[in-house]
């Protein structure tokens, strides 16, 4: 019995030994993996983001652009008012709507009227391509000069003169030939 009870204590002994040492080398591990990750963690990450600017003239302004991104924080913080349209392993394609016309609308924009219709024109209406048309307009209940202006085209500078334009051309909308 003396010897049983020695050797059961020496397994117990011998398995308290083995775990401590398997527990000790987990926890060094442990920390060494740690130590990886935030080595890791710190390299910078170089994506691609496509920026997408919608306009109110339904223009849409793209620019490519390569970031390099050392704080993900950071960078979040700063595209915060973009929204996520896709996203997969190394790029990001962002879209944000402004609260204007287009750069592009305000350089090469007229209004005009083509088929009774009033219409954006790339330029002025008489040689150039209309871009993007909106309603019928009744011609015959037109003022005379409001008709001029709008075959001679009406420069768009600015969102006020783009929505101005919009709103002195709704009263003249024809609803008949929007119905049928």
């Amino acid at each position: 019995m003396g010897k049983l009870w020695l050797l059961l204590n020496g397994v117990v002994v011998l398995i308290i030994g083995v775990i401590s040492f398997q527990s000790f080398f987990e926890q060094e591990k442990s920390e060494e993996q740690q130590k990886e990750v935030m080595v890791m963690s710190q390299d910078p990450l170089t994506i691609e983001l496509t920026l997408e600017k919608q306009y109110i003239d339904g223009h849409i302004e793209t620019e490519n652009v390569q970031e390099t991104i050392a704080s993900m924080q950071d960078f979040w913080s700063e595209y915060q008012e973009w929204q996520v349209m896709e996203q997969r392993d190394g790029f990001i394609r962002f879209r944000k709507e402004v609260d204007d016309i287009s750069p592009y609308l305000k350089a090469n924009g007229y209004f005009g009227i083509k088929d009774g219709q009033l219409t954006i024109f790339e330029g002025v209406p008489v040689h150039e391509a209309a871009v993007q048309s909106f309603y019928q307009i009744d011609t015959e209940e037109l003022e005379s000069h409001l008709y001029e202006e709008l075959q001679e085209g009406i420069k768009i500078n600015s969102k006020k003169d783009y929505l101005e334009v919009l709103e002195t051309f709704r009263s003249y909308q024809d609803v008949e030939a929007v119905n049928s």
